[in-house]
């Protein structure tokens, strides 16, 4: 709480993000970008499978004396629920799953068309596109056999609407029942930060790059005035659940 209301830490943490994503792309997408990931990405899927495998085997005593485990937690995740389901329930359902496809591939951000774009005559891109799918999708059941048994395990299954901030909130119970889990939990929310750091340099990448095609700037002049832009709108955003928290339009 008091990093968040704070008139300094949030925009010294935003700048420091923002200069070495703004350095990673300068360096190109061959010596920075895909030298970065290479290295990190494989890093986090490791580690991520591994915390899987321990969640499936966690097994916690409710309040009630009831013992949860993961593998029930696994069967929930698996096994298709369709009580209630009505015709517009479906529809939202199929738009959810639309928007996450769109945002998880970067398509409707233009992320994956420059990237496209840098791909040698060689290469093939039907087969591209197959482990980007397979890669996409293998990540995130990954993800869900991380989260969804530990869930079960700890709360039986409540929290579930959570979104997003299931992971801050299960695993570090998980972490908490994990031989050397402080150790782990730290690797893993740096490597998670380091991930948030992919994401930004792809965003980045793909305006350095419009703007390139269109002004025939060089990459580090680019780079510059895309930073400061980045700066100008981060620091109201970085204030906004804090200090400017009251502030409205």
């Amino acid at each position: 709480t008091s990093f968040i209301t704070s008139k300094v830490s949030p925009i010294v943490f935003m700048l420091v993000f923002l200069a070495f994503t703004a350095w990673i792309v300068y360096r190109g997408v061959e010596h920075g970008i895909e030298k970065f990931s290479k290295i990190i990405m494989p890093g986090l899927t490791l580690l991520i499978i591994f915390i899987a495998i321990f969640s499936l085997t966690l097994s916690h005593e409710g309040s009630d004396g009831t013992v949860r485990t993961g593998l029930q937690g696994l069967a929930i995740y698996l096994r298709p629920d369709f009580t209630g389901l009505t015709f517009k329930r479906f529809l939202e359902i199929l738009l959810d799953a639309m928007s996450q496809l769109f945002f998880s591939l970067s398509v409707s951000m233009g992320i994956m068309i420059t990237y496209g774009s840098y791909m040698k005559k060689e290469v093939k891109l039907e087969s591209s596109v197959k482990q980007i799918e397979v890669f996409d999708f293998g990540i995130a059941f990954i993800a869900g056999l991380m989260i969804i048994p530990a869930v079960f395990a700890f709360n039986g299954g409540e929290n579930l609407n959570a979104g997003p901030g299931l992971m801050f909130i299960m695993l570090p119970k998980v972490f908490g029942a994990m031989k050397f889990g402080s150790a782990v939990g730290a690797l893993f929310f740096l490597l998670v930060l380091f991930a948030a750091l992919t994401s930004a340099i792809s965003l980045m990448e793909t305006i350095v790059s419009i703007i390139q095609d269109q002004f025939h700037w060089n990459r580090r002049l680019t780079c510059i005035i895309v930073m400061l832009a980045a700066i100008a709108v981060g620091i109201p955003s970085s204030l906004g659940f804090g200090a400017w928290g009251n502030v409205k339009p």
